[in-house]
């Protein structure tokens, strides 16, 4: 646990999408908490110009939506791509999120092959 903090993972949330969507499945290991015109970004691949937002339960209602949105706005802006991800989706999920992150990364460049986890295998 203290590793993942240390590379910027500071919410269980944040923690669980490094362990179980990133590193489960082989995708690249990207930048977190990257400061970027006015606001701070979760999770930021830089190559490939992906952000990946985990969107919790604090701060993510009322004016922190709208802040979001700016926040997303100017990224397009950036041509920088969006994904959002909630906790039901990356602990529900993570298979499912690893893929979506994995073909918009490949979309964008990354010549890698997402790897199955024990949980994507037939029969676990």
């Amino acid at each position: 646990m203290l590793g993942e903090v240390a590379e910027g993972a500071r919410s269980p949330l944040e923690r669980r999408y490094l362990r179980d969507v990133e590193r489960a499945h082989g995708l690249p290991s990207a930048r977190r908490q990257v400061a970027r015109r006015r606001s701070e970004v979760d999770v930021l691949y830089v190559e490939q110009r992906l952000l990946v937002e985990l969107d919790g339960r604090v701060g993510h209602a009322g004016s922190g939506k709208f802040r979001d949105m700016r926040r997303d706005n100017r990224a397009v802006v950036d041509s920088l791509a969006t994904l959002r991800c909630g906790c039901a989706d990356v602990s529900g999920d993570p298979c499912g999120v690893a893929q979506q992150v994995a073909a918009v990364l490949q979309v964008r460049g990354w010549g890698g092959v997402l790897v199955p986890c024990p949980v994507c295998l037939p029969g676990s």
